[in-house]
């Protein structure tokens, strides 16, 4: 794939495949709104035009330009790293079953069951992460030089998924985390996003009465991982008691439910450093005042967890050689 074939691609068809779904379509589908696939956000200020025979986007918290540009920030790359995606998530040109002339279909690609044969991802394998294999090695060498996480602590809660592209044939593995729709949250070194439906994951603990809730399962490892080393009784507070993944803040309605119904003492929030972040916390803080601590001060000057937990272990890295 080029550029140009890039740039003429139908954004809100690439946008499905990531496992965002419009929020409005306006203007018989020719502009669709979004929550921002850039950051968490209650309200959708994200939106794509189909303008002068091509997809647009703007975003209000951001910037805007072609399918080209969008891929290129979402993936934090550059014109070749943006175009390798696009082959991975679309397939080669003449597998693209559709272009920018064509808008997009009332029924989303991305169906609710993640083994949906309509879907461009397709899951294959899930078994539990795992050194005894070459991709678990692969996956966990990621988690523990690119987010800092604590390997064993990962073979513990992650699963080692494989899916495969539906156009172009091609399988990949991922370290992944289920959720309560049957769907699963992904990521690897190049890549995130969904398969099936969205929703929030939550892991039931030993001790009842306290939850911990984080927005993303990066984060809750990061915290895992720093306190294993600094606070052990904070450590045992998150391995034995329930904890709520939101996976998108955009699940806050579900994510009170479960803690109404949880009849919770104690409720932690490890929350994003942003707006929207600081909205779901204000908002949960108002339904459950005497039982709601906000963690995110600790780390405070990040923007969540596990940017922070990368910050101290590069610090520690730096004193270590200094000595």
């Amino acid at each position: 794939m080029n550029t140009q074939q890039a740039k003429l691609l139908s954004l809100p068809d690439l946008l499905t495949k990531l496992g965002h779904q419009p929020a409005r379509t306006l203007k018989a589908g020719k502009e669709l709104w979004y929550c921002s696939p850039f950051r968490n956000e209650l309200e959708p200020s994200f939106h794509t035009s189909f303008l002068g025979g091509k997809w647009i986007w703007n975003d209000f918290g951001d910037t805007g330009g072609n399918v080209l540009e969008f891929v290129m920030r979402y993936y934090n790359t550059d014109v070749s790293g943006a175009l390798a995606q696009l082959d991975h998530l679309m397939g080669s040109p003449l597998q693209q079953s559709r272009s920018a002339t064509s808008l997009p279909t009332k029924e989303p690609i991305v169906s609710a069951s993640p083994l949906d044969e309509q879907q461009t991802l397709s899951l294959e394998t899930v078994r539990p992460l795992s050194v005894d294999s070459s991709k678990g090695r692969a996956l966990i060498h990621y988690l523990t030089h690119q987010r800092g996480i604590d390997p064993m602590l990962a073979a513990k809660y992650l699963l080692e998924v494989q899916y495969r592209n539906q156009l172009t044939g091609k399988t990949y593995f991922a370290v992944g985390i289920n959720n309560e729709t049957k769907g699963y949250e992904i990521r690897n070194a190049y890549f995130k996003s969904s398969l099936g439906r969205k929703g929030v994951s939550f892991i039931e603990g030993k001790k009842k009465g306290h939850i911990a809730v984080f927005e993303g399962f990066m984060d809750f490892l990061a915290a895992l991982t720093y306190y294993q080393s600094s606070d052990l009784a904070m450590f045992q507070e998150l391995v034995q008691g329930d904890v709520l993944i939101m996976n998108s803040a955009a699940f806050y309605q579900r994510t009170s439910e479960l803690l109404r119904a949880g009849s919770y003492t104690k409720v932690a929030l490890y929350l994003d450093n942003d707006t929207t972040g600081h909205k779901v916390r204000d908002l949960i803080q108002e339904q459950f005042p005497p039982y709601t601590t906000d963690y995110s001060k600790l780390y405070k000057d990040y923007k969540d967890f596990n940017e922070f937990l990368l910050a101290q272990l590069t610090d520690r890295s730096s004193t270590r050689s200094k000595g």
